[in-house]
């Protein structure tokens, strides 16, 4: 954290909802992450929220087609004397966006260039716009509830989630879990990683691997989490499961970049009748990942071959589960 927190943004634009004369723009600094200036704004005529990012001059290079999605505009800032020796980028609500799905985007946001800081120039500004663009997919594509297979993963992911949190302090945990955006694996830890799987069968456990890099990943120590989930009266409902985990994000403050997470993960509240099924963890085996461990490995497949997705049936793993425990404490989680 560098300054901000949700709460101060909400308040931020709340305070410039006023327009004072006939100014385009009412801004309050906000943060700065490294060289990296980031404001709360507002623009008018119209008073709509908006997050205006200045890099260093020359970080944009050229710029063609910024990404532009349904619900908010990206646009270029440019000859303010406010902004000298700045490329500056303003991602504006537009009039008929939803405040609180644009406020999630902004969190969200923030929070990846927190964690970018290590990045160069040019990564860093290609990974910005690069999620932006992730947001202008979701914004833009149909909205439908998640399958049946998908809500299992969406629950075992969450377990996961909950079980961290459980071990991990502040909002580390939230922080650490990636699945939503499209990251090798769910979740990154330390230089380590926790990939995880779950079915509702009660007898094979077949996991689809979704590259090479899933299990052969450069993050070590790495670890595949299996996870059996069984419906059950008295268990939970995916529904439960949310509501717990976003009581928990509030004490945390990290309720909004929760909620970005579950949209980027298709969960929206709208289907929540869609996820009433009661379910609990019947098993939770978790699995290191080493030289023996049956997976695809880049360096014996052929040249040739430059992409892959896989089965691997778990329930025929021979290596013995090592328990959640061991596993965070290789991955440097003290409980």
């Amino acid at each position: 954290m560098t300054g901000w927190t949700e709460e101060g943004l909400i308040g931020s634009w709340r305070a410039l909802a006023t327009r004072q004369g006939d100014e385009e723009w009412r801004l309050v600094n906000l943060t700065v992450i490294d060289l990296v200036t980031v404001q709360a704004g507002r623009h008018f005529p119209d008073s709509r929220e908006a997050l205006v990012v200045a890099f260093p001059a020359g970080w944009l290079g050229k710029v063609s087609g910024l990404p532009d999605g349904r619900g908010f505009e990206a646009t270029l800032i440019e000859g303010s004397p406010s902004f000298a020796g700045k490329d500056v980028i303003a991602l504006i609500r537009r009039f008929e966006g939803a405040f609180d799905i644009f406020a999630i985007m902004v969190f969200d946001l923030l929070r990846f260039l927190e964690e970018s800081r290590s990045r160069d120039a040019k990564a860093l500004v290609a990974g910005f716009l690069e999620r932006v663009r992730e947001w202008q997919s979701f914004m833009s594509r149909g909205i439908r509830p998640l399958s049946q297979e998908a809500q299992a993963g969406l629950y075992g992911e969450l377990a996961a989630l909950h079980r961290l949190l459980e071990a991990m302090p502040g909002g580390s945990a939230f922080d650490a879990w990636k699945g939503p955006m499209h990251a090798a694996q769910d979740f990154h830890l330390g230089s380590g990683a926790l990939e995880v799987k779950s079915t509702t069968t009660s007898d094979v456990f077949k996991a689809r691997i979704n590259s090479i890099e899933q299990l052969d990943s450069e993050r070590q120590p790495m670890f595949l989490g299996a996870l059996r989930l069984k419906e059950d009266t008295a268990g939970s409902s995916l529904n439960d499961l949310v509501g717990r985990l976003r009581d928990l994000a509030g004490e945390r403050g990290r309720r909004r970049g929760f909620d970005a997470l579950l949209i980027m993960a298709g969960y929206y509240d709208e289907h929540a009748s869609h996820y009433e099924r009661p379910l609990s963890v019947d098993e939770f085996r978790c699995f290191r990942i080493d030289d023996e461990f049956p997976i695809l490995r880049r360096a014996h497949l052929p040249a040739q071959i430059t992409a892959a997705t896989y089965t691997l049936d778990l329930s025929a793993i021979s290596q013995p589960d090592m328990g959640m425990d061991c596993a965070f404490s290789e991955l440097g989680i003290n409980e």
